[in-house]
């Protein structure tokens, strides 16, 4: 399961790396950005799917896609000096939320799974 952790941030980073990229080449009108941004975003998906392999889809998505927003917003307002409003700061903090609500909902199930693998109901 380790290495399932290490695929997932990679696919994080590699998403935020692209994204950013997709940012920074509308800025310049390169069209070297685009192939970058389309080489880090395909690398996410692979990633991900390795760490699907031994991780639920559900929890491996909902990090995926959560953290990468919450890192891209982060980027957004450190690097290209977006401003947050109240309203956007307030669906960060719930979307972080959901990622903690579904990753615990996970390791409940896992217990569950363990419990009724062993024969004990």
């Amino acid at each position: 399961m380790p290495n399932a952790w290490a695929y997932l941030a990679l696919a994080v980073a590699t998403e935020v790396a692209g994204l950013t990229a997709m940012k920074l080449s509308t800025e310049s009108g390169g069209y070297a950005g685009h192939l970058v941004m389309y080489a880090a975003i395909a690398l996410s998906y692979v990633f991900l799917a390795r760490a699907v392999k031994t991780m639920s889809v559900g929890v491996a998505y909902a990090i995926w896609e959560g953290s990468g927003i919450a890192l891209i917003t982060l980027v957004s307002v450190l690097v290209f000096g977006h401003v947050l409003t109240l309203r956007e700061m307030i669906g960060l903090a719930m979307a972080v939320a959901g990622i903690l609500c579904v990753n615990a909902g996970e390791i409940h199930d896992d217990g569950a799974e363990a419990e009724a693998g062993d024969g004990r109901n």
